[in-house]
């Protein structure tokens, strides 16, 4: 009995706690390897029903690969394609939304954490109307998308008509502010 006691008096938990644990060479930290992940979340204060969600974005999207969505936490999603072109045509054709709740995405680089990916930015298309004749060119249409947010592309196809009655822009716009609604133009010397 007494040599159980002392055993018992040797054992300290906190102590091994404590101990350091060194790792063998050749182990090192691995970075994570989301090449075709974005992280999302819905714009939304009620519960995102992520069984209906994900069956719905599935859908929508039709990946030809496939999709995988994960609950990282409470609001927050990680999306992993399969394919490079399936994760380019979601993020080029949006923005999306389930249950109308805007979905915010931002594709997660290597090495960053998946749960604290950036979600303030969306990329939407705009039309601009009301523009004089003389004004309907991809110049000017880079400098009001960079008024309304930051220019990611000209619509060509819509804006080469002879007779065009607005502009299509590609914008993406930081949610955190809010939106601009008009314009006045002028040019250098102040004319309207």
């Amino acid at each position: 009995m007494p040599d159980i006691e002392m055993q018992m008096a040797d054992l300290d938990i906190a102590n091994e706690e404590n101990e350091e644990l060194i790792f063998d060479d050749g182990v090192e930290e691995e970075i994570n390897r989301f090449e075709l992940y974005t992280g999302g979340q819905f714009l939304t204060e009620k519960n995102v029903n992520i069984c209906a969600m994900k069956t719905k974005m599935a859908d929508l999207w039709k990946p030809a690969m496939g999709i995988n969505i994960k609950d990282l936490k409470p609001g927050l999603f990680l999306f992993q394609f399969y394919h490079k072109d399936d994760m380019k045509w979601v993020s080029s054709n949006g923005p999306w939304t389930f249950d109308g709740a805007l979905l915010v995405t931002n594709v997660i680089k290597v090495g960053e954490d998946p749960t604290r990916v950036s979600l303030f930015e969306v990329d939407f298309w705009i039309q601009i109307h009301d523009l004089p004749v003389g004004y309907m060119s991809e110049v000017v249409g880079k400098q009001l998308g960079n008024f309304f947010g930051s220019f990611l592309q000209y619509d060509s196809k819509i804006n080469s008509s002879i007779w065009r009655e607005f502009m299509r822009l590609r914008v993406r716009v930081d949610i955190r502010k809010p939106l601009k609604r008009r314009k006045k133009i002028c040019k250098k010397d102040k004319k309207r």
